[in-house]
């Protein structure tokens, strides 16, 4: 900075202090938070720009996160998922009827046949929409219900949904869809920002038929596109007061983007007898919600914990909540698949993975193609179904979502489910090939951004 005036570089140092300062008390994690004193301190010219786009949420918008508490309530249930209400802010409900649904085209055949029925009100979140024939798909069936006089609201993550082309957007509104992009949250610098996306994907018609799981609109996840042989994914579909918990997360995201409260709709009655809950997190939550979410739901596991996940980059906390899973009996079997989207995240995922199997963890690959879904079960009557990776990004950095479901006939399903998967699936040894014990070490080092 020799070539600055001195004034100016004592401003720019100032600056990297005073905002080193706002990094120490904000950043996700300790490790963070060091690197971003250093980094701060001893580059501002360059640093203060990286911290605009990539630092850390300002807690003067955790308000938000109490927009996403259920108003819903029917009384204290007794059961083990009632043990984690601290964390997940949401009341257990009685009377849901689910569906279980795997891979993308019976996902959006779902999808498509709720918002051809929808009579008041269709609301969509996708992380990603593409501008392809799955997309296209999506849009048609969107433009007929609004059309009908359906009221269409359409949130897409900004990063995630990048190259939607300005006439796919232009033909929703044309058409009287509200089509809002999602910005990363306020900060000290503004709304600017790569590192915190909304990760949610959901879609809620009338209140009362929500889906969510790890399904985009895109047809990569119907196919798996032109990189894989085939796309590997689950998405659930839920009636009942769980749909009405999804849409409350939705008009919370909306009043956060937009700055307008959604209207009341019908709370929806009992429909089935399945019982579970609708939770969200993200990076305004005033406690680390994500982390300890995964954390409780690993504690709950008795004699079987079986995960599915694309990336598995846990943090310290659940590493250490997976370890004392297998230490104390638990069978702990993850899936991973064996290519990936994301060669960082693949090297990352290996280096965890090989570190846990000597101590009873069981990692297998799934072969087929890539698999994409974020299943958790616990024992005979537990399951998670949303849009949780087993990563520090879903845990600390995105604003996510799950279903989670007490019910043995569901938690049967997706037990069926899951052993056919491993079944397509080889066990991970260790200690791998070359490049991995190479690489894999280095790929770790970039864990808080994959």
């Amino acid at each position: 900075m020799t070539w600055m005036p001195l004034w100016a570089q004592g401003l720019l140092i100032l600056a990297g202090l005073l905002v080193a300062r706002a990094a120490l008390s904000t950043a996700r994690t300790p490790q963070g938070a060091a690197a971003w004193v250093v980094f701060l301190v001893s580059f501002p010219l360059i640093a203060l720009p990286a911290y605009a786009l990539f630092g850390s949420v300002s807690r003067i918008n955790a308000r938000i996160d109490d927009r996403h508490r259920s108003r819903m309530s029917d009384g204290k249930l007794e059961s083990r998922l009632g043990l984690l209400a601290p964390i997940t802010r949401t009341t257990l409900h009685d009377g849901n009827e689910l569906r279980l649904l795997i891979n993308g085209r019976a996902t959006f055949d779902a999808i498509f046949e709720a918002i051809d029925g929808a009579e008041q009100d269709v609301a969509v979140q996708y992380y990603m929409i593409a501008d392809d024939a799955l997309g296209h798909e999506l849009r048609d069936h969107l433009i007929a219900a609004a059309k009908r006089g359906v009221k269409v609201r359409v949130l897409c993550d900004l990063v995630g949904s990048l190259f939607l082309g300005w006439r796919y957007s232009r033909e929703l509104r044309a058409a009287g869809i509200e089509l809002r992009g999602i910005p990363g949250p306020h900060r000290a610098l503004g709304r600017i920002g790569l590192n915190f996306r909304n990760h949610r994907k959901a879609v809620i018609v009338d209140g009362r038929i929500g889906f969510t799981g790890g399904i985009n609109a895109g047809q990569d996840y119907i196919d798996g596109g032109k990189a894989f042989k085939s796309w590997r994914d689950t998405h659930l579909r839920m009636e009942g007061p769980m749909a009405a918990q999804l849409h409350h997360l939705f008009a919370a995201d909306w009043e956060a983007v937009t700055e307008t409260k959604l209207p009341e709709l019908p709370v929806p009655g009992h429909v089935g007898s399945v019982r579970g809950l609708v939770t969200g997190h993200g990076p305004t939550d005033k406690m680390e919600r994500g982390s300890l979410l995964l954390c409780g739901l690993v504690g709950l596991a008795k004699r079987r914990l079986w995960i599915a996940t694309p990336y598995l980059i846990p943090h310290a906390d659940l590493i250490t909540a997976l370890q004392l899973a297998a230490l104390r009996g638990v069978e702990v079997k993850i899936l991973i698949p064996r290519d990936s989207d994301n060669i960082l995240a693949w090297y990352a995922t290996r280096n965890y993975a090989l570190s846990q199997t000597g101590i009873g963890i069981q990692i297998h690959e799934y072969m087929p193609g890539f698999m994409h879904q974020k299943i958790i079960l616990i024992d005979d009557d537990i399951a998670s179904v949303g849009t949780i990776n087993i990563d520090m990004r879903s845990s600390l950095l995105n604003f996510e979502e799950t279903a989670l479901i007490e019910d043995r006939g569901f938690a049967q399903e997706v037990e069926a489910m899951l052993i056919d998967d491993f079944a397509n699936a080889q066990k991970l040894e260790p200690p791998g090939a070359w490049h991995v014990r190479l690489l894999s070490p280095v790929a770790r080092l970039f864990g808080p951004l994959l």
